[in-house]
């Protein structure tokens, strides 16, 4: 049964959107894009079908605009703690602690991202192509490009180096979202910040240099070029 709420496409600051947004982030984080029906999302958001698709094409459309504000309000999040300019630690801690802070307050939308980038393609709309997770990602590389040229990191191309905490910060989500009870806290998050910067860092082991992920490998029998 969905929630009681007015219905209109013409509600004061477009409060049938909001709310189907709301609705479909709640249906789409525990049973996925494909088991969440339109009749579902339109019942929890309180409004008619007419309504839904005032405001949007078709469920894909809405769900892609759902992954979009998340990401956007990721991004903004990013930009307000680079203008700060800190150090590398200063930035990844603030950074991954916002993450956390982030999954800690909305754990559906934690569900809803790694639906979308961990989950088959045919379960969901694919969006690995999206340019909002080029821009996040292009955020932690300049981060990564900063902390090289001041010499606080050492580790290798700064691409690669953002490609692994990335995969550090985003395993942790992956965790959260299916045991909830598990807490991240910004002690964790610093934690795994200085984990990083022991390996990558001018201090940490000297061998480590990994090369640019995204740069096209030619493959030489049994070994990699």
């Amino acid at each position: 049964m969905g929630k009681t709420h007015s219905n209109g496409a013409n509600d004061p600051a477009n409060g049938a959107e909001i709310r189907l947004l709301e609705g479909a982030l709640s249906l789409f984080s525990k049973k996925g894009y494909e088991g969440a029906s339109v009749r579902e999302i339109i019942e929890e958001a309180g409004v008619t079908r007419p309504v839904l698709y005032y405001y949007f094409k078709n469920k894909e459309d809405l769900f892609r605009k759902l992954v979009r504000k998340c990401l956007a309000e990721m991004i903004a999040d990013a930009d307000a703690i680079l203008e700060e300019a800190g150090t590398c630690r200063s930035c990844l801690e603030k950074l991954i602690c916002n993450a956390f802070e982030r999954a800690e307050r909305n754990l559906d939308e934690v569900r809803l991202l790694v639906h979308v980038i961990f989950n088959p393609p045919e379960q969901a709309p694919a969006m690995l192509d999206e340019p909002l997770l080029d821009e996040w990602f292009a955020r932690l590389v300049k981060v990564m490009q900063d902390g090289l040229n001041r010499g606080e990191l050492s580790g290798g191309e700064p691409e690669a180096l953002a490609l692994a905490f990335n995969a550090l910060m985003d395993f942790h989500m992956m965790v959260k979202s299916r045991y909830p009870s598990v807490t991240l806290t910004p002690d964790l998050g610093k934690g795994l910040v200085d984990l990083f910067l022991r390996g990558a860092g001018p201090g940490g082991v000297e061998r480590l240099s990994l090369p640019n992920p995204f740069l096209v490998q030619v493959r030489e029998g049994n070994a990699w070029s």
